[in-house]
């Protein structure tokens, strides 16, 4: 009896092993398996971590064709040529002076960079240029402007002298009789004493005429010192008066205040200049300037009213 139970004894152990191997092996396997799972899981995570940014919903496009204002869109305004804020330094321009000065007056003579720090002051929006009287601002990068333009910008003087140019652009400034080309806003003094302004010239030597529009109410002082004001000139090309004259009309704070004719101007593009408070000879004076705008095309009353109407959002 005990030989029999001996063998059977072996068979049980010998059969245990075998089933214990098993069953460790496939704990094994089971095991290798789920690491595996795992390891392909977190593979799997990364992969779309790293994909999850470009299923985030993309940032809108700002559109660069129309103008911002204290980072609004404004739709129905396009993007201007030329630009200018001021925003504590100067960006295309830079600061200029004339010599032979006498009491603020020149002979003639072209205003030339200086190594003078501007001065800057609250804007409209963010700073604003600051003329103290002793230097004007020479605006780089200017073209000639096509026959249709508009210009706008913002001004607050001090003092306001007869003449003293507000903004000058043109060519061959000297050049009087000859190929002297330019457009200016001013201040001027009637032989009645009647205190006009702005008063916006044009002079074409090419033409043989000059022009300016002015305030058609009165009185013609439209402006007052130590106040912001939006200044606006839209020159239209498809209404010509006579030949060398277009149309003209002039806007203060998006309104408009005058129309008349202009001359036609003939800008050389090697010989553009473009000044704010200088020119060649007239007397400078205190004055603040701030986002001044240039398009080669004339823009309409709702776009001129949705420009200022920004910029007094901006100031509210």
């Amino acid at each position: 009896m005990l030989r029999r139970i001996v063998p059977l004894a072996a068979v049980l152990l010998v059969a245990a092993v075998f089933v214990y191997a098993a069953i460790e092996g496939r704990l094994q396997q089971n095991s290798s398996v789920q690491d595996n799972v795992q390891t392909g899981a977190g593979d799997q995570e990364t992969a779309v971590s790293v994909a999850l940014p470009g299923l985030e919903p993309e940032k809108p496009e700002v559109d660069s064709s129309k103008e911002i204002v204290n980072d609004v869109l404004l739709s129905n305004v396009p993007k201007a040529d030329y630009s200018f804020s001021f925003n504590g330094k100067l960006t295309d321009a830079v600061v200029v002076t004339r010599a032979g000065d006498e009491d603020g007056f020149n002979a003639g003579t072209y205003p030339e960079a200086a190594d003078v720090l501007p001065l800057f002051t609250e804007g409209v929006e963010g700073d604003a240029i600051y003329l103290d009287g002793s230097y004007g601002v020479e605006l780089l990068g200017i073209e000639a402007l096509n026959a249709s333009y508009t210009i706008s910008f913002w001004f607050r003087a001090e003092e306001m002298q007869d003449w003293s140019p507000f903004l000058v652009i043109g060519s061959h400034l000297m050049d009087v009789g000859g190929s002297q080309s330019f457009l200016s806003f001013n201040k001027k003094t009637t032989e009645e004493g009647e205190v006009v302004v702005p008063v916006f010239n044009t002079i074409d030597a090419g033409w043989n005429n000059a022009c300016e529009v002015r305030p058609s109410m009165d009185p013609k002082q439209c402006i007052s010192l130590n106040e912001w004001n939006y200044i606006t000139i839209c020159v239209n090309a498809d209404e010509v008066s006579e030949r060398g004259k277009v149309t003209g009309y002039l806007y203060l704070n998006s309104e408009m205040i005058g129309s008349g004719e202009v001359s036609c101007l003939n800008l050389d593009p090697e010989n553009i200049k473009a000044y704010l408070g200088i020119n060649c000879n007239d007397l400078l004076f205190r004055a603040s300037y701030d986002e001044l705008h240039i398009w080669q095309y004339v823009l309409d009353e709702s776009q001129i009213s949705g420009m200022y109407t920004a910029y007094l959002d901006v100031q509210e």
